[in-house]
């Protein structure tokens, strides 16, 4: 699969994944309360869920920055920019992965809290190796431990 198909195919599960959550898409019983927060009240593993979206979209654009350094000639301005929308998207989901109503929500959400420091480690990495003041020679394994930390999440929702 192309990456434009699987970008089409990341908004559209994502939309629909919207739609489902927010309850214009009927669920089975036909309500979707909320607390105050915004957070479905009565769903289990709804919270955990969100924080593992926003996980995943941010590890897709983290890889995206990674990917404009892999480019030539590298264009330090587009790195600029994706980096940055891959810190707003991290910021995004540390917002979304506190708390946790049963363990095996919690433990998701800690993976994730995981991951997304990796994540952060990866940008400062790549921004260090554009600039010259570091090395990008760790960003494999990062990349790695971010996949095994959002795998184990995915695991620890399912039960």
């Amino acid at each position: 699969m192309s990456r434009r198909s699987l970008f089409w195919l990341a908004v559209v599960a994502g939309v629909a994944f919207w739609l489902w959550k927010s309850g214009t898409v009927s669920k089975e019983d036909g309500t979707v309360r909320t607390s105050a927060a915004g957070t479905s009240v009565g769903a289990p593993a709804a919270a955990g869920e969100a924080c593992l979206f926003a996980a995943e979209e941010a590890s897709r654009l983290t890889q995206e920055a990674a990917d404009v350094l892999l480019r030539a000639p590298i264009d330090a301005a587009a790195f600029s920019t994706a980096s940055q929308g891959a810190g707003s998207a991290i910021s995004a989901a540390e917002g979304k992965c506190g708390g946790g109503s049963s363990a095996a929500e919690q433990r998701a959400m800690e993976e994730v809290r995981g991951a997304l420091s990796e994540m952060r480690g990866l940008l400062s990495d790549l921004s260090g190796a554009l600039s010259g003041s570091g090395s990008a020679s760790d960003a494999p394994r990062r990349r790695e431990t971010i996949d095994q930390r959002l795998d184990a999440a995915r695991a620890a929702l399912r039960g």
